[in-house]
């Protein structure tokens, strides 16, 4: 297995390393953060133009008929950049409605016209929570299937804040909102491909926090030397680049092994998930101490990557199911 990114896949993080740099800055993203929706609705439509959307999807459906690893590593920028909006959802969701054969559906999602957010669902008559549901669908993934439902004409939905800033949240019982396109997991994985997918965005998560700690550490100066010298600061440094490699490599590994079809490779997307949360999470708190504290404050970035990390930490089935899932599997091979 072949772990290297491929002379395309590099094409792949540069040219999305590139649009998000000139497209979605950290000014315009705190911009967005006074909107209702949070995402811009010229550049999510421009992001589909590029085939975000569609890289994962085989030829016959009309996508580029790359895999889920050259999926990750799009997701991975995303995660860098913070760049908001419910990218993991809306990719999977094209996935639905094309195996599903719903075209319609499948047209309005690629062109960037609808974006489809994230159930998180409890039990039946329970209220969900709808992670950047701004729009009319919402993509529903368990371990069985992945449905597609329509929740524009939900009776009790209600915005509540989100810890996010650059993450909207709504709350509704789904029990009777309309299965617009579902798809089974004998048909395709989407749970699977969610978890290595969310990594993906954890591990970028993970290498930003880390580069934000390391030069501060270079450029910050004490008593005439840069704080880095200290090993107080020096040492969370090497364990935050220590995670973020291991995460990167257990991803990439976990979407390989779904690529290349092996039999242990759900228990390699839990993995990864885990791994990258993980990274992300002590790299985040790691950082906000390096930074003496002041990463928590509104104008730097810092609890920014931190309070994304700490919504998607609960998405799909959170830690501790996923650990427990990840236990009960057959060891990998």
């Amino acid at each position: 297995m072949d772990l290297t990114p491929s002379a395309e896949q590099l094409e792949i993080i540069e040219s999305s390393r590139s649009f998000l740099r000139n497209r979605l800055p950290i000014t315009r993203i705190r911009a967005l953060l006074e909107t209702e929706e949070k995402v811009d609705p010229a550049i999510w439509c421009e992001a589909a133009d590029l085939g975000w959307f569609t890289i994962g999807l085989p030829e016959e459906f009309g996508g580029v008929g790359f895999g889920l690893a050259d999926e990750a590593l799009l997701l991975r920028e995303i995660g860098r950049s913070l760049a908001p909006g419910p990218f993991v959802s809306t990719l999977l969701a094209a996935r639905v409605a094309a195996f599903a054969g719903n075209t319609d559906i499948y047209a309005e999602i690629v062109s960037g016209r609808q974006r489809v957010g994230l159930v998180i669902a409890g039990a039946s008559g329970d209220v969900a929570q709808l992670v950047d549901a701004d729009q009319n669908w919402a993509l529903v993934i368990s371990d069985s299937q992945a449905s597609i439902i329509d929740i524009s004409n939900l009776p009790d939905i209600r915005s509540v804040t989100c810890v996010d800033p650059t993450t909207t949240l709504r709350r509704a019982t789904i029990d009777a909102a309309p299965v617009l396109a579902c798809v089974s997991a004998v048909v395709d994985p989407i749970q699977r491909r969610a978890r290595v997918l969310v990594a993906a965005i954890l591990t970028g998560i993970a290498e930003a926090v880390r580069d934000l700690a390391a030069n501060h550490a270079i450029n910050r100066f004490q008593f005439d030397k840069p704080i880095g010298v200290n090993q107080a600061v020096k040492h969370p440094c090497a364990n935050m680049a220590v995670r973020a490699e291991l995460s990167y490599a257990q991803m990439v590994f976990a979407a390989v092994a779904a690529d290349e079809g092996r039999s242990d490779a759900d228990f390699h997307a839990l993995s990864a998930f885990l791994v990258a949360v993980q990274a992300a999470i002590t790299g985040g708190d790691a950082t906000v101490q390096v930074m003496g504290g002041m990463g928590f404050t509104f104008e730097h970035d810092t609890h920014l990557y931190v309070k994304r990390t700490m919504v998607l930490s609960r998405l799909l089935d959170g830690v501790s199911v996923s650990y427990e899932k990840m236990l009960a599997m057959d060891p990998a091979n």
